[in-house]
């Protein structure tokens, strides 16, 4: 999950995650769920004419260089499960997998520091795919993914903002600190892609990183009037 390895298209697996690492440097997050449940999935449909729109506003403060957005998206997924097959129908026995997509969303560059995009509460599509009852869909969250130029080997810096955010919809920012020491690549990293997640609580870095050796992340999303 949020550990995105390509740039996102269009695919039902949640590549927006980061929780289950061991599974996703070899296949997104669906790829192992339905690995494990042999179970083909039924085609969850994109809304193709969402309505409820919601600004996305990004913007680097004290930025330790350039920066480029290689993925940004939206997450969705389904909230009740008991539209899903029960583990009786599930080879093994297993419970069915939570349903995830990701949308992807641009975001166009509008200064030098901030990046505006759109999310969309409504992007999928609430139907009856099981045949157990509507499973309703719900945005989790989006997502951006930054790098210094997009190589590979550079770290991955991760910012979301979920739906449960206070304040989500009314423009209520969410701040994330990173440190500048891994930019574009800390030299003691010893993964092929880094990967940083940020830090809400700046107190809760390390003590011996000045003001100076911390860049910042802002998401706030506000929703729109049609």
């Amino acid at each position: 999950m949020l550990g995105m390895m390509p740039v996102l298209g269009k695919s039902s697996s949640s590549i927006l995650r980061i929780a289950s690492l061991m599974c996703v440097v070899a296949l997104p997050l669906t790829a192992c769920t339905q690995t494990m449940n042999a179970t083909p999935r039924p085609d969850y449909r994109e809304n193709p004419r969402p309505q409820q729109a919601y600004r996305l506003t990004m913007t680097i403060e004290n930025a330790p260089g350039p920066f480029k957005v290689v993925a940004s998206a939206a997450q969705y997924d389904v909230v009740n499960t008991e539209c899903l097959p029960p583990p009786k129908d599930n080879p093994g026995g297993r419970s069915s997998p939570v349903p995830t997509n990701d949308i992807p969303s641009e975001l166009t560059q509008t200064s030098e520091s901030q990046y505006v995009g759109v999310v969309y509460l409504d992007g999928m599509v609430d139907e009856n795919y099981h045949g157990r009852g509507t499973c309703r869909w719900e945005l989790i969250q989006a997502q951006v993914h930054l790098k210094a130029t997009g190589a590979e080997s550079e770290t991955r810096f991760i910012a979301s903002l979920g739906r449960a955010h206070r304040g989500f919809g009314s423009g209520n920012p969410k701040v994330l600190y990173y440190s500048k020491n891994s930019y574009p690549r800390h030299p003691e990293a010893n993964l092929d892609e880094p990967l940083s997640i940020g830090q809400e609580d700046r107190a809760r870095m390390a003590s011996w990183l000045t003001d100076d050796d911390v860049f910042s992340v802002v998401l706030a999303a506000e929703q729109m009037t049609p």
